[in-house]
């Protein structure tokens, strides 16, 4: 399938599921005030789980939520899509940069925050910034190209490099063009 289709279709799909979240956390990130299960923090899965993320507490709303989502990006190989090596690593290498581009739209879409509030001192869940980003993202980017690297065995390094950066610059030209209209409409009630 074409790359511009498969990639807006994920785009709008991290659009659907940030409004998701924003119905159902509200102003509240990282599921502050949902009645949802949250481990003690000093068993093992827990510091697991902070490691990996940053310190964020696991939680069980975003536990079933990763899964989900993990679930439906291996939908096509129940398709019958080919469960080939360099397939579910062009899967996983997206689910990476789609997590990120779905908690940013988190922001954009979210009446509470907005663009304006993308800020460490308004976001208490994402502890740990690079500049202007959450660590998170930028590790989220990272592991998404490094988890390619078993296929440049078999297919040429630049042709994998180059699928990853077309992918990175259209959900960036996407994420451009929804904060446009995200502050476009923001101004417009206000």
């Amino acid at each position: 399938m074409n790359l511009v289709i498969i990639n807006a279709y994920l785009f709008f799909m991290a659009i659907v599921l940030a409004l998701l979240e924003i119905q159902t956390e509200g102003e509240c990130g990282w599921a502050k005030n949902l009645p949802t299960w949250r481990p003690a923090s000093e068993t093992w899965y827990s510091k697991m789980y902070g490691k990996i993320m940053s310190g964020k507490a696991l939680t069980g709303y975003h536990l079933t939520l990763f899964s989900f989502v993990l679930m439906i990006f291996h939908l096509p190989f129940i398709f019958g899509y080919a469960l080939t090596l360099e397939n579910e690593l062009k899967n996983i290498s997206l689910f990476f940069l789609f997590i990120v581009v779905w908690d940013f739209l988190w922001f954009v879409l979210n009446p509470y925050y907005q663009i304006s509030k993308f800020k460490a001192e308004h976001v208490w869940w994402h502890r740990k910034w690079l500049g202007v980003v959450p660590i998170d993202y930028v590790g989220g980017a990272t592991i998404s190209l490094l988890v390619l690297i078993p296929s440049m065995l078999s297919v040429s390094i630049m042709q994998v490099i180059q699928w990853w950066l077309i992918n990175l610059f259209l959900f960036l030209v996407w994420t451009l063009a929804t904060i446009l209209l995200a502050l476009f409409r923001f101004s417009i009630k206000h």
